[in-house]
C-alpha cells in the first residue's frame, strides 16, 4: 500500500491546506478514517456560513441548531491549539445563549479575528456582546453586526491588538464609543455603518488611518485623529428638525483639523450638517497632502454647498484627483455667482490632473462649473463628462 502522505504532513501545513477548502468539505473528510474523524475541528479558522447547511433545511431556527452540531463538535474534539479566526455568515436564527456562550469559548482560544455578517443576528439587536470578548488580547480585527455594545459602566473595553474595527447596525451609546475607541493603541481602520441610534461621534485615536461613517449622527469631531490618511463620510437620511445641534459644527472645526489626509470623500448630506454659516475663504490650515477628493450628490441648487466645495479645493493645493456627482442642478444664482467669479483668481487647481463629473442632466449650471473647473486646471490631462 502507498504511504499516506497528507496524513503525515506537519499539523500546521495540513492546517494551511485545509483552511483553503470551504468547511462543508472539511468537515467531509471525518470519512476517511479513524484518524481523519476529527481532523476537521482542530482547524485555526472557521467559516460558517450558507454553503455549510443542507439545502433541506430552511427554517432558520432548524439551520441554526444545525450549526449548533457544528459547534459543539469543535467544542468536544478540538485541540488546545488557537482558532485564530472564526465567521458566521449564515441565514439563521441564532440562540442569544447559545451564541453567548461561543463567544466566551472563543475569547479563550486566542482569537485574532472576528466576524458577525448581518444575516446571522438578531433584527432588533437582541445578541449583547459579552463582556468576555474584551480580554482577547491578540485580537486583530472585529466586524461585528446587528447587536448591542453596552458593557457595565466599571468593564474596561478595548483591544490592545486591534487594528481594524467595523460595526454595522450596532446598537451603542456616544459614552461607549469614546471608551472603546481610544483604547484601541494600534486601530488603523474604523468603519461605522447604519448606527441604530443617532449619537455625537467624537473619534479620538492618534494612530487611525482610515475612517469610513455612514451612518446618523448629530456631530463629529476628529481633532484628536492626528494620523488620518482616508475619510469617507456621509449622513444617512435624517430629519433635520430634529437636530438641533447641526449649526454648531461648522467645516473648518471638522475638515480643517485633518492636517494629513490624502483621500476626502464626502457626501453632500454632510455639507448640510455642517452648516453654510462662516465658510471661510479657505481652511485656516492647508490640506497640503489632500490628493483625492470625491463629492457625491453636491446639489447645483444650493448655494452654500457649492461654497463649502470651492473652500474645500482651494484648500487642497496639490489635489490631483476630483470626482463630482451631481444631485439637483437648475439655480440661477449658483450660475450667476460663477460667472461673476470666472475672470478672477478665485479657485485656482494647479496640480489637478483627472476630474470625473458625473449625472450631468444638460443644464447650464453644469456647463458653467465644468468649464470653470477645466480653466483652472493647467495641467489637466483627463476630464469625464457622464450624463445622468
Amino acid at each position: 500500500m502507498e504511504r499516506d502522505r497528507i496524513s503525515s504532513l506537519p499539523a500546521e501545513v495540513l492546517d494551511s491546506v485545509l483552511t483553503l477548502l470551504p468547511l462543508k468539505q472539511v468537515v467531509q473528510t471525518s470519512i476517511l478514517s479513524k484518524t481523519w474523524r476529527y481532523k476537521w475541528t482542530c482547524l485555526s479558522q472557521f467559516v460558517i456560513d450558507d454553503k455549510l447547511i443542507p439545502t433541506s433545511i430552511r427554517d432558520i431556527a432548524a439551520r441554526w441548531r444545525f450549526i449548533m452540531i457544528i459547534l459543539h463538535q469543535i467544542q468536544a474534539h478540538g485541540s488546545v491549539s488557537a482558532i485564530e479566526k472564526f465567521k458566521l455568515s449564515a441565514y439563521c436564527s441564532p440562540d442569544r445563549v447559545d451564541l453567548d456562550q461561543w463567544v466566551k469559548f472563543l475569547a479563550g482560544k486566542g482569537l485574532k479575528e472576528l466576524i458577525f455578517k448581518e444575516s446571522t443576528l438578531f433584527n432588533h439587536c437582541d445578541f449583547k456582546l459579552p463582556c468576555s470578548l474584551f480580554s482577547c488580547p491578540q485580537l486583530d480585527h472585529l466586524d461585528l453586526s446587528s447587536c448591542e455594545i453596552n458593557p457595565p459602566p466599571e468593564t474596561h473595553i478595548g483591544f490592545k491588538s486591534l487594528r481594524s474595527l467595523q460595526l454595522n447596525k450596532v446598537s451603542t451609546k456616544a459614552c461607549i464609543l469614546e471608551r472603546l475607541i481610544p483604547n484601541c493603541p494600534l486601530l488603523e481602520r474604523l468603519t461605522l455603518l447604519h448606527l441604530v441610534f443617532p449619537i455625537f461621534l467624537r473619534i479620538q485615536n492618534p494612530n487611525l488611518k482610515y475612517l469610513e461613517i455612514h451612518s446618523k449622527f448629530k456631530d463629529l469631531c476628529l481633532a484628536d485623529c492626528p494620523s488620518l490618511l482616508s475619510v469617507d463620510i456621509s449622513l444617512r437620511r435624517w430629519w433635520w428638525n430634529d437636530a438641533p445641534y447641526h449649526r454648531q459644527s461648522n467645516l473648518s472645526r471638522v475638515i480643517g483639523h485633518l492636517h494629513t489626509i490624502e483621500k476626502l470623500s464626502l457626501h453632500s448630506s454632510f455639507l448640510q450638517l455642517l452648516g453654510h454659516e462662516n465658510v471661510p475663504y479657505r481652511l485656516p490650515s492647508p490640506l497640503h497632502h489632500l490628493t483625492d477628493f470625491q463629492l457625491k450628490d453636491l446639489r447645483l441648487d444650493s448655494m452654500a454647498q457649492v461654497i463649502m466645495c470651492l473652500c474645500i479645493l482651494r484648500s487642497a493645493p496639490n489635489l490631483e484627483k476630483l470626482f463630482l456627482l451631481i444631485s439637483h442642478t437648475c439655480s440661477t444664482p449658483v450660475e450667476e455667482f460663477l460667472e461673476t467669479q470666472y475672470q478672477s483668481s478665485y479657485l485656482n487647481l494647479p496640480g489637478l490632473k483627472t476630474v470625473k463629473i458625473i449625472a450631468i442632466k444638460g443644464f447650464e449650471t453644469e456647463s458653467v462649473l465644468t468649464k470653470f473647473i477645466k480653466d483652472r486646471s493647467p495641467i489637466l490631462e483627463r476630464m469625464t463628462v457622464q450624463h445622468y
